[in-house]
């Protein structure tokens, strides 16, 4: 079977913000993720492949979290993207905490993206 789909390795951050991403499966792997038992039965390289996928993520979301507050003036997002550099710069590890770790954040960078983008309620 053919797969069109491309797994690309972008550690310097090139393509961010060049593809979209495909946030229902990433909400998906967030939802199975942190409802795993305390051992999932995951061999540790498997753990780490998935925390990388989730590290992924959660830098892109975290680059357009940047760019929709250059839009705004957020004092929570300073912190919010203070908090997701602080948990995404050790490399992720072959363990189930370190991969539930970075789905909540990735979860929060969502819901903090949502934020951003909710269009406001004008005045009547």
């Amino acid at each position: 079977m053919n797969s069109t789909h491309v797994a690309l390795y972008d550690p310097e951050g090139h393509l961010n913000g060049e593809l979209p991403l495909d946030r229902a499966t990433h909400e998906r792997m967030v939802k199975a993720v942190l409802g795993w038992p305390a051992d999932p039965g995951l061999r540790p390289a498997d753990l780490e492949q998935i925390a990388l996928h989730l590290k992924g993520a959660a830098h892109v979301v975290a680059d357009d979290i940047r760019h929709a507050a250059a839009q705004l003036t957020d004092d929570h997002t300073a912190r919010t993207l203070a908090e997701a550099q602080h948990h995404l710069a050790p490399a992720p590890q072959g363990t189930v905490r370190c991969a539930q770790s970075h789905a909540h954040l990735l979860r929060t960078l969502y819901e903090h993206l949502d934020h951003l983008t909710e269009p406001t309620p004008k005045n009547l």
